[in-house]
């Protein structure tokens, strides 16, 4: 009996899901169409607005993650000044908290460019993230006498720049959206996102029921030190390849996988030149791609 690729690439990868070894040669594959798409960009020379720009460097910062996360994934040796190791160790509360950086930044991708809404409302969302962006750094540097004056001139140029943004989206329809609390936010330290990461989770294409819960998790790692020491102390818990070790990673990585998917897709479905760079993929890499995509969206 023939069976289809679709069907093919299904019992594939549901037979790989567990084999940690399996996924990081999937993400690696991934990562490199990533990198195609990432490159037609450079290459068509499109047209992007003052907004559109942060598409890639969004699509960059999945990209270079996900390739953090595969070194990490090689694992290391930790040798004493007299002795060496031959055990290989591998940081997977690293991957948790690199993991959750990759949902955050796939969600911001969605929030301000992959979603239906109209170009004033868009832009409004970005001029918000990017006045938030913008108040964090001055806020960090408060101590302008201890700063060189060319940082210092930066700052400077950032804070005329928050003032001409927020002169802008004071004209939005969408400003008056806005409650008290979220202009004192927006006003004291910034307001990146109008709703929650938790909130965006619901709202995303991504299935609720396999991110939310990864994310809090993640989340947690990287607010609770205890939780991540919880989870590193075992025997074999550090051990590349033992079973402690994979089991420690593989919600990691399946998310990883689906994340970088679904923003291969949402890259092919905004631009048309993207979409050309898709097609010429090999089969394999299109049927998991499509796969993943609808397996981790609704």
């Amino acid at each position: 009996m023939e069976i289809n690729l679709k069907t093919f690439t299904a019992l594939k990868e549901l037979h790989l899901l567990n084999s940690v070894p399996a996924t990081f040669e999937s993400l690696e594959l991934l990562a490199k169409a990533s990198t195609e798409l990432i490159q037609s960009i450079y290459d068509s020379k499109p047209e992007l607005g003052e907004v559109e720009v942060f598409i890639e460097t969004l699509s960059i910062k999945i990209l270079l993650t996900t390739k953090s996360i595969i070194e990490l994934g090689k694992g290391t040796k930790v040798s004493a000044l007299t002795k060496d190791s031959n055990v290989k160790l591998l940081d997977f509360p690293s991957i948790n908290i690199l993991t959750r950086s990759i949902i955050e930044a796939f969600l911001t991708l969605e929030y301000l460019f992959f979603n239906d809404l109209g170009i004033e409302e868009r832009n409004f969302r970005f001029y918000i993230w990017q006045i938030s962006g913008y108040k964090a750094r001055q806020g960090f540097f408060n101590e302008r006498g201890l700063l060189k004056e060319n940082i210092n001139e930066k700052l400077q140029t950032e804070l005329a720049e928050i003032k001409r943004l927020k002169g802008i989206i004071e004209k939005s329809p969408y400003y008056n959206d806005l409650n008290k609390q979220n202009l004192w936010k927006l006003d004291t330290f910034g307001l990146p996102r109008l709703v929650s990461w938790s909130k965006l989770i619901e709202q995303s294409i991504l299935k609720t029921s396999m991110f939310e819960l990864s994310y809090k998790l993640y989340s947690n790692y990287a607010h609770s030190e205890f939780i991540s020491l919880i989870q590193m102390n075992g025997a074999k818990t550090l051990n590349k390849g033992s079973e402690e070790n994979d089991l420690s990673i593989l919600n990691s990585l399946r998310v990883v996988k689906m994340i970088n998917c679904i923003a291969i897709i949402g890259l092919k479905n905004k631009f048309d030149f993207a979409s050309k760079v898709f097609e010429q993929y090999d089969d394999e890499i299109k049927s998991t791609t499509l796969f993943w995509n609808e397996f981790g969206t609704e």
